[in-house]
């Protein structure tokens, strides 16, 4: 089922639940237009409805409901300009209503104004959008790959497990899997023909590993490896899912692709990681090194690289590293625990207990946000 099939049947289900206060009685004139509005509306005569509701609009601008039909009306037809017109004229009536700022923020994504598009459903999913709704899953979708489109992939991750959560990966979420595992700064509709077998195959792999089908996971790496030995984070996608199943064999995966890309980071944070789980830390310094001087934008390659540095011993040096990648990605957990065993292990009492108060208000930020 199309994404678009999924907004206009939600839309059905907000609209029965419509519980927006509303001002006090119209003028008659008023009422008559409204009614004739709906029994347009619901006998399928849109283009009447929609004249209607805004004859009635004239009338009462804030009237939310029939700026709302408008809107939902303008998008089932793909009539995307007065469709955002109304949703944000509806944002600002009710700017507490989720699925107004969804709606327009999905609008301005077929109208290719991004930017605005992706600001406006992270401030509808901000305000909480309902759990294991189509309408959600049309956000948490487009919200990913806006994501993708900006090559913001390990962000785009986010709204992805949330998706394989709660729905089976359709095609479409299998093809912006693909892009992310694959690096592709595009929206689906932009992958070249010759691109898409190759997209949507490790998608399907990528989706796995995201949701923890680990088996089908490797299998799926392991066909794909087998057709292109030779094409970029596909060794390193079968890496990872070899080390979520627990196999040394991902360390073999993540060395092959350095060495088909020598200027690789993403296989060397995750070999040095996978370095550390199996006791080898000496190992884990030299690529986790490469991959901060790399990249040294990326927090990863600065939390992997103190998380050997200090595994080895290098308490300073690593300290200064973790610090830095707490600077980075101060929201994350993992980051301040092991800040915190580092500082403990280099016998700073005070600054332990302090990185330990910011894992555990995180951790217990994140199980919330999660528990829904």
């Amino acid at each position: 089922m199309r994404f678009r099939t999924l907004v206009i049947l939600a839309l059905a289900v907000v609209a029965s639940g419509f519980a927006l206060a509303q001002p006090a009685p119209p003028p008659s004139s008023f009422d008559e237009l409204a009614r004739r509005a709906d029994a347009a509306r619901i006998a399928g005569r849109l283009d009447e409805a929609d004249t209607l509701y805004r004859q009635a609009l004239a009338l009462r601008p804030k009237w939310a409901e029939g700026l709302f039909y408008v809107g939902t009306m303008a998008y089932d037809r793909d009539r995307f300009e007065p469709c955002r017109d109304a949703f944000r004229q509806l944002s600002v009536v009710e700017p507490k209503m989720a699925p107004a700022w969804a709606l327009l923020g999905l609008c301005e994504f077929r109208l290719a104004a991004y930017a605005s598009a992706r600001a406006h459903l992270e401030h509808a999913v901000s305000l909480g959008m309902p759990p294991q709704e189509d309408l959600s899953r049309t956000v948490l979708y487009h919200h990913a790959l806006l994501l993708v489109r900006e090559s913001k992939f390990e962000p785009a991750l986010v709204p992805l497990r949330a998706l394989l959560a709660s729905w089976a990966p359709t095609p479409e979420v299998l093809d912006a899997c693909g892009l992310v595992l694959l690096r592709r700064p595009k929206l689906p509709a932009d992958v070249p023909a010759s691109d898409r077998t190759l997209v949507r195959e490790a998608g399907q792999a990528y989706c796995a590993q995201l949701d923890r089908h680990t088996d089908e996971a490797v299998r799926l790496f392991a066909a794909l490896v087998g057709k292109r030995p030779r094409e970029r984070y596909l060794h390193y996608g079968y890496g990872l899912a070899l080390a979520q199943a627990g196999s040394a064999e991902s360390l073999v995966q993540f060395r092959r692709e350095i060495e088909l890309f020598p200027d690789d980071v993403l296989a060397r944070v995750e070999l040095a990681f996978a370095l550390l789980a199996r006791g080898r830390e000496q190992e884990a310094v030299a690529p986790a090194e490469a991959a901060a001087r790399f990249a040294p934008g990326l927090f990863a390659t600065h939390l992997v690289l103190g998380r050997a540095l200090v595994a080895t011993g290098q308490l300073t040096r690593g300290i200064r590293e973790l610090e830095t990648a707490a600077g980075m990605a101060p929201a994350l957990p993992e980051v301040h625990l092991a800040l915190a065993r580092a500082y403990a292990k280099a016998g700073r009492k005070a600054d332990a207990e302090r990185a330990n108060a910011v894992f555990r208000a995180l951790d217990e930020a994140r199980r919330k946000t999660a528990s829904p």
